[in-house]
């Protein structure tokens, strides 16, 4: 994983997590079980151009379509 795909998902992760009141870790083992940093790796390229709150409505769809219960 390069550079900035890891901002990325460090990004998200510290947003995330601030949304949902959750610690690092317990957001990092979420991202980890339902894909979630594949799923921004994968996407890169379109979701680096858009805004954190779209990025995080997109983990939040892609969690619930997984059957993620805390979205």
């Amino acid at each position: 994983m390069n550079e900035k795909i890891i901002e990325l998902v460090s990004l998200c992760i510290e947003t995330y997590k601030k949304k949902y009141k959750k610690s690092g870790q317990e957001v990092i083992m979420v991202f980890d079980e339902y894909g979630v940093t594949e799923f921004l790796a994968d996407g890169y390229d379109v979701l680096h151009t858009q805004s954190i709150q779209y990025v995080i409505e997109e983990i939040e769809i892609y969690l619930k379509n997984r059957g993620y219960p805390e979205v």
